[in-house]
């Protein structure tokens, strides 16, 4: 699997665990409030390239995104123009229910992966505060390919700033509006490349971006 491709698995996994997971919480039967229209809205403004890291959009259904409880969403694979290194990013945003329980230990293995690392918290400095975002290693459980996937991810109810509580089903369930961060890279395990934090600097340099965009008004 190539860098490129981390992006598509990523959306094809979030759907896979995603399209269960939604089962029984809250919809938007009267349709979508004010305030996650607005919410969904703002992704609209989120940079395509900022600092030395350059986005290419990828493309998806919306029509799987609504049916795992997705209002709206950004897939981006983010390339470094100076180091050529490179993530795929994912920003969804809905109702705190379907978005508080996609989580990746659910969403890949129903994908096809295993994970290979417990689930740490790695706090990102970014933006002169502190955001702590889960961080996990996974595998395909079949194919030849050694390659492993990293995997950062946190919630915010704002956009303004990005937590990974211990059960965010509790937590988060019943925010009216809930944004998720995924970023993912590949590396081969053994290489310079497993040790270095490709992930931890871009999201370093795009948090305080997306923090403007995501701001209110």
């Amino acid at each position: 699997m190539t860098v490129k491709s981390a992006a598509p698995v990523l959306v094809g996994a979030l759907l896979v665990g995603g399209l269960g997971a939604v089962h029984g919480v809250s919809t938007d039967r009267w349709g979508p409030s004010g305030q996650l229209q607005e919410a969904s809205a703002s992704l609209d403004r989120l940079p395509p390239a900022f600092g030395d890291w350059t986005g290419e959009d990828v493309p998806y259904e919306p029509e799987d995104m609504a049916r795992a409880g997705i209002h709206r969403c950004v897939v981006r694979l983010y390339t470094n123009r100076r180091t050529r290194e490179a993530v795929s990013a994912l920003v969804v945003c809905g109702r705190g229910g379907p978005i508080s329980v996609h989580t990746p230990d659910v969403c890949y293995s129903a994908g096809g992966y295993r994970q290979v690392t417990d689930a740490t918290v790695r706090t990102v400095v970014a933006g002169g505060g502190t955001h702590p975002f889960r961080v996990a290693r996974f595998a395909k459980t079949e194919g030849a390919s050694p390659a492993q996937l990293e995997v950062f991810w946190a919630w915010s109810r704002d956009g303004q700033g990005w937590d990974a509580p211990d059960n965010p089903r509790v937590t988060l369930a019943r925010a009216p509006a809930l944004y998720k961060f995924y970023v993912v890279r590949e590396f081969l395990p053994g290489t310079r490349a497993e040790a270095a934090d490709v992930c931890g600097a871009f999201l370093a340099r795009a948090i305080p971006e997306f923090r403007a965009a995501l701001s209110p008004g």
